[in-house]
């Protein structure tokens, strides 16, 4: 009686099982998964937050399909004080990042056409793909010291029936930006081609550093109709108050039919709450706050990483930012073996790699936010481990 698009397993794996067991019996679990900002000690300015959820205007329904203007407007204004232009027509308000996936799907794709994903990337979009009636492909990012693009394999993904590019900016866990030079190169490709291109730029404010080479891909004006998404969940670290967008940008006739179409989608479901919406405008005011704080963490995280592994047989990735760092650990276990070995024997939660499909062996995926005590109390713990069992086995 259930569609085959939702026939998943939905056992617990052996690593989830172990935990769930440790939980039960009350153990102290240290979790370098964490990935919710508001389990990880940030100050938000409660009150203000607060207040702004309560305007008496809320009282009042008024649909819009894209969203309220007040608040396209809020994001226009954001988008101007990075330099970049932006009209609050040119934006359809969603309630999260894969509502605004799943738009997007229904909006240039039909039953089992395709768009083609980055590998590694998150494990959500397999699903957002598979519930949508979307094929997805993949195109290969490799590793030499920095992550790019596989050209090679990015262009013998694209068939008759690929609709759109996904790009992933910064990528989520490899904290790769993509370079201009590759940006132009994708949109000549979607060019050749007619696809889209969707660009997921959550992670995009959590910058390590500057880099001349980085694309701007709002800024680049390019004539590919370019779909830009972003949202409070990264933001702002507020994801419980579900409030993403879609910018719409490209040749101004697809522009056009694209919202003319959005809009029917969007009007369909009316899924953005009235008091985000009117919050938005004073919600935004304290996004360099929480930006700053978010991105002073996982900087310093990186950093304590970087030296309690240093002179390790543990590789480090190099990231250019984002909230993750991948390990590559010694190749006597696999991923999920050394995720296992670390959580039965220290009580810390990693993550395999193959969950993000990273193709490198015996690679740990760990979140950066973590308040600073906890983080450095787990990953002393990990490195102790990982070394004494290395050790073992090298005799």
């Amino acid at each position: 009686m259930f569609s085959s698009r939702t026939n998943w397993n939905t056992n617990l794996n052996r690593l989830a099982g172990l935990i769930v067991e440790k939980q039960l019996r009350g153990e102290s679990i240290l979790d370098l998964s964490e990935s919710n900002p508001t389990r990880c000690g940030f100050s938000y300015p409660k009150q203000e937050i607060i207040s702004s959820l309560t305007d008496e205007s809320v009282l009042l329904y008024q649909p819009e399909p894209r969203g309220f203007h007040s608040a396209r407007t809020a994001i226009a204004d954001y988008y101007r004080a990075l330099h970049v232009s932006v009209t609050p027509d040119q934006i359809v308000l969603t309630a999260s990042t894969s509502e605004a996936y799943s738009f997007l799907f229904k909006l240039i794709c039909n039953t089992n056409e395709e768009v083609i994903v980055p590998q590694p990337s998150y494990p959500l979009l397999d699903f957002l793909c598979q519930i949508n009636d979307v094929k997805l492909l993949q195109y290969r990012l490799a590793y030499d010291g920095e992550w790019h693009i596989d050209f090679e394999s990015l262009q013998s993904a694209f068939t008759s029936r690929t609709r759109a590019i996904i790009l992933v900016h910064p990528n989520n866990p490899t904290g790769s930006y993509l370079k201009q030079n590759e940006f132009e190169r994708v949109c000549a490709l979607a060019a050749e081609h007619n696809c889209a291109i969707i660009a997921d730029e959550v992670f995009q404010p959590y910058s390590f550093s500057h880099d001349t080479r980085r694309a701007s891909i709002l800024a680049s004006q390019s004539s590919v109709l370019l779909f830009s998404l972003n949202g409070i969940s990264k933001l702002l670290g507020l994801p419980q108050l579900k409030l993403s967008w879609i910018v719409v940008s490209g040749h101004p006739k697809q522009i056009t039919k694209a919202l003319n179409r959005l809009d029917i989608i969007a009007d369909t479901f009316l899924s953005v709450n009235t008091p985000i919406q009117t919050a938005i405008p004073k919600l935004l005011c304290f996004a360099s706050d929480i930006e700053n704080q978010i991105r002073l963490r996982v900087q310093t995280n990186y950093k304590l990483l970087q030296k309690i592994f240093a002179g390790s047989n543990t590789s480090i990735f190099q990231i250019e930012g984002g909230w993750y760092a991948i390990l590559q650990l010694p190749q006597i276990h696999s991923d999920d073996q050394w995720a296992e070995e670390i959580f039965t024997h220290q009580n810390v939660i990693v993550q395999p790699g193959h969950y993000y499909g990273i193709e490198q062996k015996s690679c740990i995926v760990l979140s950066l936010l973590p308040i600073l005590d906890i983080f450095e109390n787990a990953v002393i713990k990990m490195h102790k481990f990982i070394e004494k069992n290395s050790s073992y086995k090298n005799n």
